[in-house]
């Protein structure tokens, strides 16, 4: 009953890809039961990382900041080497699988240590704890993305199938999205309080539910590694030689539709990034007044309540990608995103607290198409560069585009804690926080946005590779080495 349930849903958005192009759909499945990990193990840890370990523990937004960015420094190292290792494994498994198996083990034992730092550490020994146990998760969380990722633009050749595959692996994660907006609402639960009168204790929750969020690594990310085939590894990966690491990353770097997929994501996060570490104060001390509680309660509503429409959005986004093209629904990502910012003027205000729910109404469920198009976006390029080179280097793709998104979200986290304090927020003021300094949180979180999604829509102009264009790449890959 399940089966047929999933399977009718996923129907919805089933497009006329040609039988030999097609992925079996428990494949599809297994690769997109993986995407979650990508939400234990980044989106969770960033979200909640400032509640926690400024509210909780003391440690300044400004080192918060720093460990971040040096957590992705590392990531600059280790991703594109595991890319390129990615790219030059010759195993009886295929290039990408060992590694992913191997990759989710890992990051799954190593997940709950950064959240498990003694309480009676200075400021110093909390940085450090941090700065070093996020480096190894880190890395190990790098050995399963990078060929992750890479697997993706390998498995059909069908331009709308690998926007279909995405589609699977978008699914599992909103409901993850859904289930992570309550993360500090269950960290603050009575049942982890460490204090008498039973109040919120989110650095206790967070440890216990790192647990949990280390199972859910475990067990789903080792599915991809175990059940999806690798289409281009028997008839031509394995037999390509192999990429030495500069040069493979110099000649990704020249590619132009790469680096202008990798410009449009980066300034969409960045725009939305800068100003995510100011969501929840500008939630708890602008329009809740200090009420923490009713602040992690909305959060965890609002997740909620994006959970159907956010589904919705896949069938939408996939069909829309269908009959415009990518580019289309790139734009319609824009558009909802400047409307949905501007109506921060009006929806947060301190007598109606429940009316922030209506901005993420307008920019989420169609802010999914950015992650449904790109990843199919990547594969189109990998293509584009096989007919120019010759050979097929999805990890170094992959890696360049990992490394870039997560150094967005560090670089915004960084300056999106010393954004807190330009803005004069003082968590010892508590409640108490002066009207211009909630003034200042309002406006930063709403304007900064619009100023990057309008370079963001000059970057989608200029994306060249359309339906049509990328026909003729592969008829010409085809007439080449022949059909996979």
């Amino acid at each position: 009953m399940i089966s047929r349930r999933v399977k009718a849903f996923f129907q919805k958005f089933k497009s006329e890809v040609p039988e030999i192009d097609r992925v079996p759909f428990w494949q599809k499945v297994a690769y997109g039961l993986g995407g979650p990990v990508e939400g234990t193990s980044n989106w969770i840890p960033i979200q909640n990382l400032t509640p926690v370990f400024n509210i909780g523990l003391g440690l300044s937004p400004a080192l918060l900041g720093l460990v971040t960015m040096l957590w992705r420094g590392w990531d600059a190292f280790s991703d594109p080497i595991m890319g390129n290792i990615s790219d030059n494994a010759r195993t009886k498994w295929g290039r990408r699988r060992p590694f992913i198996v191997i990759g989710a083990i890992l990051a799954g034992l190593t997940m709950p240590l950064m959240w498990w730092a003694p309480r009676e550490m200075s400021e110093l020994q909390t940085f450090s704890w941090l700065l070093f146990s996020g480096i190894i998760f880190y890395t190990c969380f790098t050995v399963w993305s990078m060929p992750y990722y890479s697997l993706h633009l390998e498995m059909s050749p069908d331009y709308d199938e690998r926007t279909n595959i995405t589609a699977y692996r978008t699914f599992p994660q909103q409901i993850l999205s859904a289930l992570s907006g309550w993360i500090l609402a269950a960290a603050s639960l009575s049942v982890f309080s460490t204090s008498p009168d039973g109040g919120p204790d989110l650095v206790n929750g967070m440890r216990y539910i790192s647990i949990g969020l280390a199972i859910i690594t475990i067990g789903l990310g080792v599915l991809p590694g175990i059940f999806v085939k690798e289409r281009y590894y028997a008839k031509e990966t394995s037999k390509q030689a192999k990429q030495k690491l500069l040069p493979s990353l110099k000649q990704t770097l020249k590619t132009k539709p790469f680096l202008l997929i990798v410009g449009i994501v980066f300034t969409n996060m960045f725009g939305f990034g800068l100003v995510g570490t100011l969501g929840f104060y500008v939630s708890a001390y602008y329009v809740c007044q200090g009420d923490i509680k009713l602040a992690a309660t909305i959060a965890g509503v609002k997740t909620t309540l994006l959970f159907i429409p956010n589904l919705i959005s896949i069938p939408v986004c996939t069909r829309l990608a269908t009959r415009y093209g990518k580019k289309f629904v790139l734009y319609l990502v824009a558009f909802s995103g400047l409307i949905g910012n501007i109506s921060i003027f009006f929806c947060y205000t301190p007598e109606h607290p429940w009316l922030q729910l209506i901005p993420p109404l307008l920019i989420g469920p169609i802010s999914i198409g950015l992650w449904l198009i790109v990843p199919a976006m990547q594969a189109d390029v990998a293509d584009y560069d096989e007919l120019k080179t010759g050979v097929r280097r999805e990890g170094s793709f992959s890696a360049v585009f990992s490394w870039t998104t997560k150094v967005s979200g560090t670089i915004t986290t960084g300056i999106g804690g010393m954004l807190l304090v330009w803005t004069g927020f003082n968590i010892d003021f508590g409640a108490a926080q002066p009207p211009e300094v909630l003034e200042n949180l309002r406006n930063c979180y709403a304007l900064i946005p619009i100023a990057f999604i309008m370079i963001n829509l000059i970057l989608i102009s200029c994306y060249s590779l359309s339906r049509n264009r990328m026909a003729e790449i592969r008829t010409k890959l085809e007439a080449r080495r022949g059909a996979l």
